[in-house]
């Protein structure tokens, strides 16, 4: 149980500490703590207005997070991703003339 609330404290402990520099980077500030309290915040009323109780924490965790972030995170993203790079990198090889290597032995 004491390494569960560790590690639970570490990530999220980390995931707010990326937040924070990356929100940091998008408003180009040189100090991030300015952002620590008002993120904080933002994160603590969230986490107490999202579920009443454990049964619909439970509930929205089997029902509803794997169609509206595991499916579009882990499959539609990367599959979109993938297609695009395919397609970039496709129309690079056409553009880049071929040299003939007969002429050159």
């Amino acid at each position: 149980m004491l390494a569960l609330i560790t590690g639970g404290f570490f990530k999220i402990g980390l995931f707010f500490y990326a937040t924070v520099l990356s929100l940091s980077h998008v408003f180009k500030l040189k100090n991030p703590s300015p952002l620590v309290f008002p993120i904080g915040l933002v994160i603590l009323f969230y986490s107490l207005s999202l579920t009443q109780n454990y049964f619909e924490h439970v509930y929205e965790g089997l029902k509803i997070i794997p169609f509206t972030l595991h499916l579009p995170f882990q499959i539609v993203i990367p599959a979109l991703l993938l297609v695009i790079a395919f397609l970039r990198n496709r129309k690079k090889i056409q553009s880049v003339p071929m040299k003939n290597t007969a002429e050159n032995s």
